[in-house]
């Protein structure tokens, strides 16, 4: 685990974005672990570090800066796309355009952001931000909106916080149906590598992942997690 993966494993710790627990999940899944990035980004600072950790990862991971937009979908996107933006510019300075998308088409005003909001134009290359992935669902979706309002858009890949690593209904992983659909996953974090990493460590003298916890996390992941 390379240092700002694990400065954000930490933060995400500290700030209670990441719980241990019992969760029901969107997908009706009941999971050991839940992953509320809000909460990381809910002051100033917060916001910084996790803005931080998502510009580290484009720039020394292996995404690469030779895209044009970062869009977020929303809700918890929106936020995202911004932050990053700001800080791929203060940090580094690399400028890229941001956006997202609206849940509910906007009838009055500027009529040309009834639905997308953001300066996206026809052959961007794309990069989606987000929390997390599950199903992969949501992100197809969202990739048809984009390129039913822009042309011969690119697809750069899905960034998120942290790829849960889990298989849909039919048993496939997640990140390889999105592969199909020209999407690839990136992420800052593997859950896999989360709870290894968290296994009996004491962090500001609390363990939080104990052997209880991991045998939740290992049988929920035997039955919802992607095969070797």
């Amino acid at each position: 685990m390379k240092k700002y993966q694990e400065d954000f494993l930490i933060h995400l710790i500290r700030s209670e974005a990441l719980k241990f627990g019992t969760f029901k999940l969107k997908s009706g899944r009941i999971s050991p672990y839940f992953i509320n990035i809000a909460k990381a980004m809910n002051t100033g600072s917060k916001a910084s570090m996790t803005a931080n950790s998502y510009a580290s990862e484009i720039v020394n991971g292996h995404i690469g800066v030779d895209f044009d937009y970062i869009h977020g979908p929303a809700y918890k996107g929106i936020p995202l796309s911004v932050m990053i933006s700001s800080k791929l510019w203060d940090v580094y300075s690399i400028e890229k355009r941001w956006g997202y998308d609206r849940k509910e088409i906007k009838d009055y005003g500027d009529n040309t952001e009834k639905e997308l909001i953001g300066d996206i134009r026809d052959g961007d290359s794309v990069l989606i931000v987000d929390d997390v992935i599950t199903t992969g669902k949501t992100k197809i979706d969202n990739w048809k909106t984009l390129s039913y309002f822009k042309k011969d858009l690119k697809p750069k890949g899905i960034l998120v916080a942290v790829d849960r690593q889990e298989i849909d209904e039919s048993g496939r992983p997640t990140s390889e149906i999105l592969e199909e659909e020209g999407l690839p996953v990136y992420s800052i974090l593997k859950i896999s590598d989360v709870f290894e990493y968290l296994f009996e460590r004491s962090i500001n003298g609390k363990t939080y992942v104990d052997e209880e916890i991991k045998k939740c996390f290992d049988d929920y992941f035997k039955k919802y997690g992607v095969k070797d």
